[in-house]
């Protein structure tokens, strides 16, 4: 009998050991990591680790944007334009000079093409005073004004000056010999007190007596 009632408390009490065991179980397994959440832990400490790693790339990564990609361009035309310009002036400038450098030399063949250029009468006399007149292109107002004929300006009763010595030859048409009516040259220069020296005109033959033009 004392056997039968300690068996059936045994039967009693197993289903609670066993619940307990079961429960027991169950709440260390809530605390435990499983392997599966070790694998979800480690992808998800790996995730963010890369996600910092992204956003320091991205930090470090130049972003161009509609604004910032306007701005550049207009830059790279302003420096286009800027070039062009650069570019156009010194073409004007190359031109400028290779005009000047086409301007004749001075020489005694070359005044007297230009001379005759200019359609004036009696080119060798008119030669022959622009020798005079400078020291065979030496003197300081052939020089420095670049005037051949000692032309004054009867105002001021200063040199004029030019910018080059075949705008002298012009002025001497334009300011001596459009006054000339005809007659004998040299004797017309004698006439209109183109000189003061009283030996102006002897020195002149003498002049043309030298010339080989």
């Amino acid at each position: 009998m004392r056997n039968t009632i300690l068996i059936s408390l045994l039967l009693m009490l197993l289903p609670v050991s066993v619940s307990a065991q079961f429960y027991t179980i169950t709440r260390d397994s809530e605390i435990l990591p499983t392997e599966r959440r070790k694998e979800s832990y480690n992808r998800a400490t790996k995730d963010v680790t890369e996600g910092k790693k992204n956003k320091m790339m991205a930090k470090d990564t130049l972003t161009v944007g509609p604004d910032n990609q306007k701005k550049l361009d207009d830059n790279s035309r302003n420096s286009d334009r800027k070039t062009s310009l650069k570019t156009e002036l010194q073409k004007k400038t190359d031109d400028i000079t290779k005009s000047e450098n086409h301007l004749p030399e001075l020489t005694i063949p070359n005044l007297y093409k230009e001379i005759i250029r200019n359609g004036i009468l009696y080119p060798k006399i008119v030669l022959a005073q622009a020798i005079l007149e400078t020291g065979w292109f030496r003197s300081s107002v052939c020089r420095n004004k670049h005037n051949l004929f000692g032309l004054t300006n009867p105002r001021t009763g200063k040199y004029y000056e030019f910018n080059h010595w075949t705008e002298s030859v012009r002025a001497y048409y334009t300011k001596v010999q459009y006054k000339y009516k005809g007659g004998n040259y040299l004797l017309w220069l004698d006439e209109i007190g183109y000189s003061e020296n009283s030996n102006y005109i002897k020195t002149i033959i003498k002049v043309l007596m030298m010339l080989e033009v």
